[in-house]
């Protein structure tokens, strides 16, 4: 029997009237990535970080926030990008995984797009052989004068956070 994977589709933002999603872009490793606002509780500064003896490879360690203690992966170890700075952190996202909230650094946040469907391009639509914690690509008009476009690369917080 063959499984295939089910990638995640973003969720409509209620409050938009064209169906629009929100994604919050952010950059890791020199790449621009959005996740969906609905999946981020929270950004921070990166608080003090207690490291875990022999934790797997994207585990940073582990954070408090308000008594509670989440796990902090590093986001260009997990996608296996070469980080900007190495032990330095911009901010932490605090993400649903659907299960617990995870913190994710990221080099920087950039700012929240909404995106309408037409800006985005599924990765099962693509032909591509995509990472499974991939949803697609999100097309965001450039701010410079050439009016081209930016490329935003959509994540699956679920199965990018998952066990």
């Amino acid at each position: 029997m063959t499984v295939t994977a089910h990638k995640a589709t973003l969720v409509p933002d209620p409050s938009s009237d064209t169906g629009a999603s929100a994604v919050l872009a952010v950059v890791a490793g020199g790449e621009v990535y959005g996740f969906p606002l609905s999946s981020v509780r929270e950004i921070l500064i990166p608080p003090p970080i207690a490291e875990v003896p022999r934790a797997p490879d994207p585990v940073i360690g582990v954070i408090a926030v308000r008594g509670r203690i989440v796990t902090l992966v590093d986001l260009p170890r997990m996608l296996s990008l070469e980080a900007e700075q190495t032990g330095w952190y911009g901010r932490v996202l605090l993400v649903d995984n659907g299960e617990e909230l995870i913190g994710v650094a990221v080099d920087r946040v950039v700012q929240v797009y909404r995106l309408e469907q037409s800006q985005i391009e599924y990765a099962s639509t693509m032909g591509a052989e995509l990472s499974e914690f991939v949803i697609g690509v999100g097309r965001i008009a450039s701010n410079e004068e050439s009016g081209g476009e930016e490329l935003l690369i959509l994540i699956d917080p679920v199965s990018l956070l998952r066990g």
